[in-house]
């Protein structure tokens, strides 16, 4: 059977834009509209509900997205006793680890059901969703060892963070970024800085205080925080959730502005790419910041250089041949080679991103997984 004949099926959110834009994108390429079954129902009833999944099908495991009932029964399958309101950067731990549950139980069904095809198995999923996982997955590649921020921390015990993350940032030259281990979507994410005694730290972080408790709720706005009430108040609440720190790359410019790259690698190809520009340090999308024009950068830059982030995320990519896409973020610093900051496992939403005629949901349902491991 042709890949262009399957039964396609979602599990994400059915009310999402992205379920919604992937079943339009299906439609527009003559296909039946993707089939969508809900994250929470999985998470309740368990892997068997996928048993409705007819043979020979194809499954995207898609982003569960910010739903508070999700969440919630995330961080209950995980063990948590606290559930974040609606914003909230709260019980980050707990909610991987309902995720890890139910992804283990997804690649057992996986297993069991050989006649689907996964375009993401969910190990490696797992795995992308923790930055230390990933982190130490390249350091034991050694071609790639060399291409992540050289000086990497997991602060292990959160009593400890205060001890070990203050020599960690003397080392890094007084510039770290200290980010959530296991959250996406730049929640929690600090730049910290300490220079001559002074600390500054910028984050797209609300800090709410009430009746003496403190809560951090993901802003739009990337403030900055002098204030070490303020600072340590961030952290107190950040650590226990689980924080790894690196050290903070001085990034390449366009125009003035600080940017990175968004490589959506799609069976074997790195047609896809996002320049992220931004005046902060931090460069999500979301955050308000721009799309800058590849044209620009390759100036500002040299395309030889811009080829060569595409190269290595090519490369990040090979070191999740379970996944038929992904979402790589490459760091180029203003002198020496590109590095990879992350990889994201649903970091393919860019719409009206268009390569070779094609956006990146026309690329991903053009493509198959299975296409992917015959070429390795």
């Amino acid at each position: 059977m042709s890949f262009r004949q399957q039964a396609h099926w979602i599990l994400g959110d059915p009310q999402s834009r992205r379920v919604s834009d992937y079943r339009e994108t299906a439609l527009q390429f003559g296909l039946p509209a993707p089939r969508c079954i809900d994250w929470i129902d999985v998470i309740k009833e368990g892997a068997d509900l996928l048993n409705c999944i007819s043979v020979d099908s194809r499954l995207r495991i898609d982003s569960f997205g910010q739903r508070t009932d999700v969440i919630a029964a995330l961080i209950s399958h995980g063990d948590g006793l606290e559930f974040p309101q609606v914003g909230q950067i709260l019980s980050l731990d707990h909610q991987y680890s309902g995720l890890s549950r139910i992804l283990r139980v997804l690649n057992d069904w996986s297993i069991s059901r050989p006649d689907v095809e996964l375009d993401q198995q969910p190990s490696e999923i797992e795995v992308m969703f923790d930055k230390w996982a990933t982190h130490r997955r390249f350091a034991t590649h050694g071609e790639l060892r060399s291409h992540r921020p050289q000086t990497t921390l997991l602060p292990i015990e959160p009593s400890a963070f205060w001890d070990s993350l203050q020599p960690f940032v003397q080392s890094c030259g007084g510039r770290v970024f200290v980010k959530p281990r296991y959250a996406s979507s730049a929640s929690g994410v600090c730049y910290f800085r300490v220079c001559n005694g002074r600390q500054q730290l910028i984050a797209p972080i609300e800090i709410d205080r009430n009746l003496g408790r403190v809560r951090l709720f993901n802003s739009l706005l990337v403030r900055s925080y002098t204030s070490p009430r303020d600072i340590q108040d961030i952290f107190s609440v950040l650590a226990p959730q689980g924080m790894i720190a690196e050290a903070a790359v001085n990034k390449a410019r366009v125009d003035g502005d600080r940017f990175d790259f968004r490589v959506v690698v799609i069976n074997g190809k790195a047609d896809h790419v996002v320049a992220r520009q931004s005046t902060s340090p931090i460069t999500n999308l979301h955050l308000g910041n721009a799309r800058a024009s590849l044209h620009r950068v390759e100036e500002a830059v040299g395309a030889d250089r811009v080829q060569d982030c595409r190269q290595l995320a090519l490369r990040a990519a090979d070191l999740f041949p379970g996944a038929l896409y992904c979402g790589v973020d490459i760091l180029l610093p203003r002198t020496g080679s590109p590095l990879v900051c992350e990889v994201n496992a649903f970091g393919d939403f860019l719409p009206g991103l268009i390569a070779d005629g094609r956006s990146v949901y026309q690329a991903i349902l053009n493509s198959s997984r299975r296409c992917r491991e015959a070429l390795f």
